[in-house]
Formats: C-alpha cells, structure tokens, sequence
C-alpha cells in the first residue's frame, strides 16, 4: 500500500509539473519565435562582423570625399565640366552620407552649371540635389527645388526628362512614408505613381524602369507584381549604382514580407543593409526595415537593439534629427514586449514555488494521517514494536526529507527575492532611460543621448552580467568557493585571496543550481556548447574523486 502511494504521489507531482509547463506555453504562445533558416543565420553573422568594421568604412569615404575637395581647390587649371562631373560623383556617394557633405557638393554642381550654361547640366544639377534632401526629410525644399527645372527648354535631352520624374516620384513616395494621415498618404502616392509612369516615356535604362514598374504596384498593394518588376530591376543595376541597389532589395525584402515569405524578406533587408554599410551610407530605411523584421518574426532582442543602435548612430552622423523618426514607431512594441516576457516569466516563477508549496503542505498532511491510521489498526505489541520501528525510520526519513525541502525553499526564496530585484533594478533602469532619451529627443541633446547608451551598454557587457551572477551566486553560498577548492586536487586549487568566481567554477556554480545541461549552461554563460564539455571535462579530472565531483558540488551548501 505504500509502494502505491508513493506512486500515486509521484504520478500527481508529474502532472502538476506538466500543468504548469502547459500553462507557460500557453501565456507565452504568442512569444514563439520563428526560425530563422541556415543561410540567414550566416548572413547575419557576416552583417554582425561588418557593423564592427562600419566607422573603417565610413573613415574612408569620409577620406575620399575631402581628398577631391582639396585637389579640386588646389588644381586651378582643372575646367567647369571636369569639376562638375566629380562633384556630380562625389554627390551620388554623399547623398545617402552626410547631410553637409552632399550639400556641399550639390551648391558646387549648381554653381558650374549656371558657369557653364549647358540646360541639361543645369537640370541635372536640381535634380540630383532633391535627392539629398528627401533622404533629410525636407520635403519642400525638395519640391521646390524640382520645380525649379525648366521643363519647356528644347534642349533637355529625353534622359534628364526620365530623371527628373524618377525622382520627383522617389520624392513623394516618400513623403507618403512620413504622411501624418492616411488620405494625404493615399494622394502622395498616387502622384509618386504619376511621376514613376511618366519618367517611362524617357527613360531607356531597363534596371530604373522596372524599379519604377516595381514601385507602382507595390504601392497598389500588388506585392507579388511588384516583386517580379523588382527581381527583374536587380538584373540590370550595377551594385556601383549603391543607392538604387539598396532601395531595389530594400523593396523587393518589403514584397516578400508581405506576402508572408518571411525569409526571402529577411534575405534581401539583409543583402541592402550589407550594401549601405560598405558603401558607407547612413540611411536608417533598410536597416530599420530588418530590425523591425527580425523583431516581429523572429524576437532575436541581441540583434534587434544591436540594428537599433546603428540606426539611431546613422541618423546622428547624417546630421538629420528627422533621419530617425521611423525609429520612434518600434522602440515601444521593443520595450513592451521585454516588459511583457518579464511579467510572464515572474507570474511563472511565483505559480511553482506556490505550487510545491501547497503540494509539499499536502505530503506533510497526508503522512501525518497514515501514521494515525497505521495507529490505529495495530491491535498487539509484537506489531506495534514492528510499525513503531517501521515508523521511526520514516519520521527519520521525513526529517531529513523536510531538512533539504526547508533548505530548498529557502534556495528558491532568496534566489527569487534576488531575481526580482535583479528585474526591478532592469525595468527602472529601461523606464529611466527611455524617459530621458525621449527628453533628449525632444531638445536634439544627441551626445548626452549617446552617453546614454554607452552607459547603458556598459551596464549589459558580458563582464558586468558576470560580476552580477557572481555576486547573486556568491551572495547564496559564501563558502562556494573554499568548499569547490576542497574537492580538488591541492595543486588545481584557486588562491583564497581571489574573491570572484572563475569561468570553470561559474559552470559548476549553475550546475548547483540544478542547471546541468550544456547548452543551458552555454546560452546563460554566452560560451560553446563544446567551451562548457571541455571545461567540466578538464575540471573533472582535477578532482580528487572524478567518478563523484558533480554530485559532491550538487552537495555544496547543504
């Protein structure tokens, strides 16, 4: 009868522990991340290695631009049409660079145009200017200065004709994007696609037809249309040409998205973002578009606030506060979603220390009526010696049974306690910094709000979580560290002058804690999966019993 309900509590305990697994998935079924497939996984991390490398790239730009500008003032024998040909091509680098680099090199082309007197060069020239300032968000200025072409010259060739409808419709498309309401939205739009048909009457460049071809039908809410016009525009643009190459995969990424294909989507983000950060361009739209898909699709937080960052770096360098509003639209989803998995996860927390709780209440209760029973029912001494024998080496076990849960409880209580105000300092952290940096935002205080953001860095560095799990560790097992040297061998021992725990001791410190799978222990340590088997490997055999090292560590503290 014992044997029967031990198992018939063993049979309970298991079911309220799928219970409480079930109901976690449930909660938190909106939070499954989709996986990314192999080769995005691979693109991603070349994207990650060519973030590092984006101020060697932006340096060098940086370097060449002011390289021509010099040579161009020192060199006075230079002609007007030569000078106004590498301004035109410093422009196009600049455009999407730097707000006062392309300034500087749209007032040249302006200036050698009107000294030249060729009408073409002339139209050229305001042409290629309303690029730069669209990129800044200044719509009118843009406008204006497309207005200022003069469309009734005989001489402007078909080819300045095509140009200048191109941008005007790259022009309102995007103001479109920034449309505080959706019927001027619908109206900019509906001119942007005006102006891309027309400039097909002129133009002879098969990659820009398509593009525009593209773009028409994908403001129709034709995507799978639009990504065919798109796939065929890549065939024909050069990726010299690193502005339209950008904005060709940036939208062929947004066509794929929204016909539910979210790794081709995720594909081609990545491909324009790869393309602006060698190009050293500092255009936050393909950037932005792949962190707000990597955030909605596949929750991967590293890599959204990493893309974060650059985005907000990017608009500062370009010089334009209006760079980075789009930003404003996904940092609340960003925050509400952490604040919404901390939730989930406390709410959990709480649910199993309350629930084994009550069921270890229901052991003690339950046992506590057997032993009366078994009372009882025993009627002469010879058994009742047997039974109260029986019965003391029960209690016995009991009380030892109730030592460790006692023990246990109060593991989980300080670990708990520790948690929560581990996540309580966190959750103030963000809610402070997202109120200043909203402030900061609003009085256009950049630096202060990069200052910020290297703090807040700071505080996330691997060191720092480190030194945070250490402390919380060290905090619930002072003599963790005396106890580990015990089981080693004398000459693998640490020095007890060293307070903090090394990288093999913090292993088997979450193995204490019950954590005792490698690619657990990996993912909370950010190390291999192959790092942690080597190092309990290694650790093992220094100890003076290898066959028990593990479970004489489980038995640190107790």
């Amino acid at each position: 009868m014992s044997m029967l309900n031990r198992g018939k509590r063993y049979i309970g305990l298991f079911a309220i522990i799928l219970l409480l697994i079930s109901a976690y998935l449930f909660l938190t079924k909106e939070d499954h991340k989709r996986e990314m497939g192999q080769q995005n996984r691979y693109e991603l991390g070349i994207l990650n290695g060519l973030t590092e490398k984006k101020l060697f790239f932006r340096d060098s730009l940086k370097y060449q631009m002011d390289s021509v500008m010099l040579q161009l003032h020192k060199n006075t024998q230079y002609s007007d049409k030569y000078r106004y040909y590498t301004n035109r091509r410093m422009l196009q680098k600049a455009q999407m660079f730097s707000y006062d680099y392309a300034s500087q090199f749209s007032h040249k082309m302006c200036v050698l145009s009107d000294r030249i007197g060729d009408e073409n060069m002339i139209a050229e020239s305001r042409i290629l200017s309303s690029f730069y300032l669209a990129q800044a968000c200044l719509f009118v200025e843009a406008l204006d200065t497309l207005k200022s072409v003069r469309l009734d010259s005989p001489n402007l060739n078909d080819s300045i004709l095509a140009l200048y409808y191109f941008y005007n419709g790259i022009t309102y498309q995007r103001l479109a994007v920034y449309a505080s309401d959706s019927v001027n939205a619908q109206k900019y739009n509906n001119i942007g696609n005006e102006m891309f048909l027309k400039s097909l009457d002129y133009s002879d460049n098969d990659g820009v037809k398509n593009f525009a071809l593209g773009r028409i039908y994908g403001r129709r809410g034709q995507f799978d249309v639009a990504q065919r016009y798109f796939e065929k525009s890549l065939e024909f643009i050069g990726r010299d040409d690193n502005i339209l190459y950008t904005l060709a995969n940036a939208s062929l990424g947004k066509c794929f998205k929204h016909q539910g294909l979210h790794e081709e989507a995720t594909r081609y983000y990545i491909e324009a973002t790869k393309n602006d950060i060698l190009n050293a361009q500092n255009s936050s739209i393909a950037i932005i578009d792949l962190t707000e898909h990597i955030f909605k699709q596949y929750h991967q937080m590293r890599d959204v606030i990493r893309f974060l960052n650059l985005a907000i770096e990017n608009g500062e360098y370009y010089g334009m506060r209006s760079q980075i509003t789009h930003i404003d639209k996904i940092v609340p989803n960003i925050s509400e979603k952490k604040l919404s998995q901390m939730r989930i996860l406390i709410c959990f927390f709480v649910t199993i220390i309350a629930t084994f709780l009550i069921y270890i209440l229901y052991t003690l209760f339950r046992n506590e009526k057997n032993r009366k029973q078994l009372e009882s029912y025993l009627s002469t001494s010879e058994k009742v010696k047997e039974e109260n024998s029986l019965l003391r080496e029960e209690n016995e076990r009991l009380s030892r049974t109730s030592m460790l849960l006692r023990d246990s409880n109060k593991l989980k209580d300080a670990y708990l306690g520790k948690l929560l105000e581990s996540n309580s300092e966190l959750t103030n952290m963000f809610e402070e910094f997202a109120i200043k940096a909203d402030q900061k935002l609003r009085i256009a205080q950049y630096e202060q709000i990069q200052k910020s953001i290297r703090e807040l860095q700071k505080c996330f560095s691997k060191k720092e979580q480190l030194d945070r799990l250490d402390e919380l560790f060290m905090s619930m097992f002072p003599t963790f560290i005396t106890d580990f040297n015990a089981l080693l061998m004398p000459e693998h021992r640490k020095q007890e002058s060293e307070a903090l725990l090394t990288p093999s001791m913090r292993i088997f410190a979450l193995i204490r804690l019950g954590i005792t799978s490698n690619q657990q222990i990996a993912r909370v340590l950010n190390y291999t999966y192959n790092t942690i088997l080597n190092y309990r490997v290694r650790v093992r055999a220094m100890a003076i019993n290898p066959d028990t090292f593990e479970q004489d560590v489980t038995k640190i503290g107790l």
